[in-house]
Formats: structure tokens, sequence, C-alpha cells
């Protein structure tokens, strides 16, 4: 594993490779608040079969740097950072591999350019945040701007160590320690008042402009790469919608896999996931 940076048009997007110089080639896209770590599990099983796998920090994330001060964090906005390291990259169709929120920026940017990515790989996401329910959109739009006018970026909570920080997420996400530490690590930053999260702030506010589930669906139905759609058994909270079953159906992946595991199954299931998923590119 080693660091890896490229310079896109809003700053330094920061990543994670393994098997560098192999020959078959996987951009891997983490969850909201996570970052390349979380691939610290599933990277090295794929690079040991030939791929090179680079896992970037989303921006915001992990180590890259945040959006300028005074804007805003929206989530269509990681399309253009997956774009602009594709393009420095300059790999000749290579495939995507996204969780969670990384799964859904995938599948949009495979959308839109089918022609230029090999296969996609979906684990546990069928698209963006469900859009606000009707008659609320000017109450959440309120709530939003709210947000906005009180917001800080200042760290106010810090810990003791990592063990600490480990354990405050531990709670929030449950994953195995060992697992867990290296995505943690990597995402923390040590101060003289202690360790803080390097994650934007920013990244927790409301959003003011959510796609309709009609928009949504547009895309899941578009032309894309050969697909495979991984997903925990039973449905986990990433999946608390009404319209699963609709997406799924309007995604039509070649593959579908259902995987008894949380969230993050792509870290504790790492192996069994890699088993669907080699089988996946071998076909």
């Amino acid at each position: 594993m080693i660091e890896v940076s490229f310079q896109c048009k809003y700053g330094k997007i920061a990543g994670l490779c393994w098997g560098k110089g192999n020959k078959k080639k996987i951009l891997a896209l983490h969850g909201w608040l996570d970052n390349a770590a979380s691939f610290a599990q599933l990277a090295p099983f794929l690079a040991e079969k030939g791929y090179e796998v680079i896992a970037i920090d989303f921006a915001g994330h992990g180590h890259s740097d945040h959006r300028s001060d005074g804007h805003f964090t929206h989530f269509i906005d990681f399309v253009l950072d997956i774009q602009d390291v594709l393009n420095e990259l300059k790999w000749i169709k290579p495939i995507l591999l996204g969780h969670s929120m990384g799964a859904a920026m995938a599948q949009m940017y495979s959308a839109s350019f089918p022609e230029k990515i090999e296969k996609l790989i979906m684990i546990e996401n069928i698209g963006p945040v469900p859009a606000y329910k009707k008659g609320t959109a000017a109450s959440n739009l309120k709530e939003a701007l709210l947000q906005w006018e009180n917001h800080t970026t200042e760290h106010k909570h810090f810990y003791l160590n990592i063990k600490t920080a480990l354990k405050a997420r531990s709670k929030a996400t449950p994953i195995q320690p060992e697992n867990l530490y290296p995505m943690v690590e990597r995402g923390l930053k040590k101060t003289i008042k202690g360790y803080h999260w390097r994650t934007d702030k920013r990244l927790r506010l409301r959003s003011p402009f959510r796609f309709s589930e009609k928009v949504i669906q547009d895309m899941l139905s578009s032309i894309k790469p050969k697909t495979l759609l991984i997903l925990a058994k039973p449905y986990t909270y990433a999946l608390s919608y009404k319209s699963v079953e609709k997406r799924i159906k309007k995604l039509n992946p070649d593959n579908y896999i259902e995987i008894n595991g949380h969230h993050h199954l792509h870290m504790d299931n790492a192996s069994e996931i890699y088993s669907a998923v080699e089988k996946f590119l071998n076909s």
C-alpha cells in the first residue's frame, strides 16, 4: 500500500494504491464520512489477482483538501472529483468500485460516460439519498439555510489518542476494531489539543438540494457498463426508504447479490465480497 495524490481543479485529492503497476485498473470510491482506507481489507485481495487498485479520499475526507471557504459541499460535486482523477490517470476503460455514497457517485459517472468504464461494482447503495417528502421542500430549505448561517469549521471536540477515537467511531459504525482502525487512523489529525477528525464539518450540514426520485431512477435506468450490485442482508439503514425495490429494477444490474452483514460488509466480510467481485470481473 502506498500513498498517491492528484491535482484536481479544486485542490489535492489524496489516496492509497495497492498493486501499483498491475495491468488491470480499479478506482475505488468510499462512503460518506469514510476514507480510502475503508478498502484496506478488500484491495489486497484484488491486488494479488493482478489489479491495480487506487482508492481516493473524496474532497473533505481523509487527507484530501477541503472545498474552499464559503462553499457548500454538494454531493454531486464528488463526480467532478472522479472525472479529474480519471483524467489524470489516463486509464483506458477502468473498473469503478464504490461503497455507499461512492457507489452512487460511481453509477452517476458511469451513466454519463458508459463508454469509458469497463465494469461497475456497487456495494450498499442504489443512487443518492431520496428527495425530501412532498410538501416539505420549503421547510427543509429553511433548515439548511439556518444550519449554513450558524455553522463553524472550528473543531471543539478532541480525543486523547487513536484508541479513544476508535471506540467512539465503533459506537456509530459496528465494524471489527482491527478492520476499522486503518480508516480511523487516516481520518484523524493530531494537534496540541489532541486528535480531531479531518473530515470537513460542512459534510454534516443538511443539503439545500437533492435530486427528485424521478431523476434518480432516470439515471439508474440509463445506459451503463456491465454492473454488479451487492447489498447486505437484511437491508441496512442505508436502504431504509420505500423506493429500494423500484431502484433495483431500474438499475437492472447484470449481477445482484445479497450477503449477510452490515453496511460496511466490504470491511468485515472482505473475503466474501472479493469472491463475488472476482467472479463478476472474470465473467
